[in-house]
């Protein structure tokens, strides 16, 4: 499938995914350029798009927000084959008066014309609506980015070999062991099955899993299990105290957890990153083709999508603003528009419906109150250890703020989150000055016992 660029007009430039992954902001001069590109009569391996960024891109701060967003969430139904205890969007049932597949389909036809970059497909589970293959197709043919969170058991061959290849697909993957899961219907035949069918079918796959006390123990089983069968490293994801797991406080990790939690992520983290002298070999055969030429834009739906996001992130530092409801936005499956899914499973900051309002006004008019929010109005992180030390925290979130210190903008990380943010940062810039690089590919296993350890936001790194 030919990859077109998906971009987007904003003050006095453009922002685009480009096929390699890069997203920014350019000059204007650039949309004719991708207009032909995206048409076929310009080859994107031709153009020097270095030419084109903005350094210093012009931006309106007040209620800064992007002409659309650069990532949008669907939830196509809240229906569930699971209720797990820590789901965020309370999935199991479906909504009420949930809006229709040719809902659902001209929505993405908007996110297109807006020039939204990338569209996360979600539940509920995807595969629980009897849609979910032509939903996917036709997000396919559309210039966004798509990616799809999935918990992977509905999942058939046939369904997968419906869908174009070089998919990008997130499957949520809780417990090793399907007896001890709050998940449950999961284990590592049925996973093995699964990753070997998006194989066969040319797709993209990564396990993520919402770590908690409940798994801490089968994680690392995970781990070293898709490293030993060559998949892609498992995105580690904190559970927070959100949406079901606030039903559940049981399954959050405590302060007291923090050391043993540290020494699984640190085994986990080591068979994934490679020493100075692979990271090297890794790179070198990457930078040209066979014939010594340079490498291509070959489109990499993994790249593309972690790009984005940092992309996001990028903007929050750059305007100290919240990058929810200004560059991100999460879309019910009754149509309700919220910032985010963090909004959503409080149901607070809820915008208008796109069954009551197009999606164009939705974004323009109806965040005002949530985009009035800066970070500048947190208070408690004056005296915070995590700001002291420089790091970029993300838990100034009105609604997990909410949840965790009763005021919107109180803060949104427990004790627990906020020395996993301090020694995650310190292993980091350790294993950053000794050359190490996180890698989606696990290194060959050591003899020799790992190096210190930690816990965090390596996603990011």
């Amino acid at each position: 499938m030919v990859r077109t660029i998906p971009f987007q007009d904003n003050l006095a430039s453009i922002v685009a995914l480009l096929p390699d992954g890069q997203v920014d902001f350019f000059h204007p001069q650039l949309a004719d350029i991708i207009h032909e590109i995206n048409a076929g009569a310009i080859d994107a391996n031709t153009v020097d798009f270095e030419a084109y960024r903005l350094s210093e891109p012009w931006v309106e701060m007040d209620q800064f927000h992007l002409s659309a967003p650069a990532i949008a969430f669907v939830e196509i139904t809240n229906l569930c084959n699971l209720t797990c205890d820590h789901c965020y969007a309370w999935s199991g049932p479906k909504r009420q008066a949930e809006i229709s597949t040719d809902e659902i389909l001209q929505l993405l036809d908007t996110f297109e014309e807006m020039g939204v970059l990338q569209v996360f497909l979600t539940g509920g589970e995807v595969f629980a609506h009897k849609d979910a293959v032509k939903i996917i197709r036709h997000a396919r043919t559309k210039s966004f980015s798509t990616q799809i969170f999935t918990n992977g058991t509905l999942i058939t061959a046939e369904k997968l070999a419906a869908i174009p290849p070089g998919q990008s697909f997130f499957i949520s993957f809780d417990t090793a062991h399907p007896e001890r899961t709050i998940r449950g219907k999961m284990n590592f035949p049925k996973l093995r099955d699964i990753y070997g069918w998006m194989k066969d079918h040319g797709h993209v796959l990564r396990t993520a899993i919402s770590v908690h006390r409940q798994n801490i123990d089968d994680v690392e089983e995970i781990f070293d299990w898709c490293a030993d069968n060559d998949f892609p490293r498992p995105q580690w994801l904190e559970t927070h105290p959100i949406g079901r797991a606030l039903l559940n406080p049981h399954i959050q990790l405590e302060r007291e957890d923090i050391d043993r939690v540290f020494g699984i992520y640190e085994r986990c983290m080591d068979r994934y990153q490679l020493s100075p002298e692979e990271a090297e070999a890794a790179r070198a055969p990457a930078a040209r083709d066979m014939s010594g030429e340079p490498k291509s834009l070959t489109p990499e739906p993994e790249i593309r999508g972690v790009e984005t996001i940092k992309f996001c992130q990028r903007l929050e530092r750059a305007t100290n603003q919240e990058k929810c409801g200004r560059s991100v936005v999460y879309v019910t499956s009754q149509g309700k528009v919220y910032p985010c899914s963090n909004c959503m499973s409080n149901d607070i900051h809820q915008a208008a419906s796109i069954t009551e309002k197009a999606f164009k006004r939705i974004w323009e008019e109806d965040f005002g109150p949530f985009r009035d929010i800066t970070f500048d109005d947190y208070d408690a992180c004056n005296t915070c250890a995590v700001k002291q030390a420089g790091i970029w925290c993300q838990f100034r979130c009105p609604p997990l703020a909410q949840n965790v210190s009763k005021s919107q903008t109180g803060c949104g990380a427990t004790e627990y989150l906020r020395e996993f943010m301090l020694r995650s940062n310190a292993y980091w810039d350790a294993r950053r000055r000794d050359g190490y690089k996180l890698s989606l590919s696990a290194a060959p296993r050591q003899d020799a016992p790992s190096q210190q350890g930690t816990t965090a936001h390596a996603e990011n790194v």
